[in-house]
């Protein structure tokens, strides 16, 4: 509503459409809009937004952080040997899963190279953005890989298992380390 109230103040003091860009930074600061009401109103809306404000941001990076962690801590207990994600930006890499294995393992009967960790519910519209925008260019860059959806995931959805996209909800335990049926013969 904030944002629909700004457009039209901004639309009738230029005489124009203001561009997404301007919307946006006068959304985030909100110390830039002129009129001192309208930007006190617009801080208290994104403050108060449940939804998309920045204490809910804060919240759910918090969270996704702490599924990370949980993901190192089970491949740790599980002697997997692996690069996070902040071990791979430093040797360069800029697009990457949260989770690179060293030693590929199966899961499932599936081979996988890479975790993405996501601490959400995977609906059809956020699953697909994120394959058109991570997980086949993951697949493209490492191989298969394995998706967790911490809060569950519609069960169509883990339809790309053959073509190198796995989906679970939790931290598989039929994991199968490369080597250990070799050991095990």
């Amino acid at each position: 509503m904030a944002r629909v109230i700004l457009d039209r103040f901004l639309q009738d003091l230029e005489g124009e459409t203001p561009s997404k860009l301007v919307l946006n930074s006068m959304l985030k600061e909100p110390s830039l809009i002129p009129d001192q009401t309208l930007a006190k109103n617009v801080y208290q809306c994104t403050v108060n937004d449940c939804c998309y404000g920045p204490l809910v941001d804060c919240i759910k990076h918090a969270i996704g952080q702490e599924h990370e962690v949980l993901l190192c801590d089970k491949l740790k207990e599980k002697n997997l040997s692996f690069l996070d994600e902040n071990q791979l930006r430093a040797k360069g890499y800029d697009k990457t899963p949260d989770i690179i294995l060293e030693v590929p393992v199966a899961v499932e009967g599936h081979i996988v190279h890479w975790i993405e960790s996501k601490a959400s519910f995977g609906d059809d519209h956020s699953h697909r953005t994120y394959l058109n925008e991570q997980f086949w260019s993951y697949w493209n860059r490492f191989g298969p890989g394995l998706v967790i959806y911490w809060y569950g995931f519609i069960g169509e959805l883990d339809c790309q298992r053959n073509r190198g996209i796995l989906l679970k909800d939790c931290f598989p335990t039929d994991i199968v380390a490369l080597g250990q049926t070799a050991q095990q013969d």
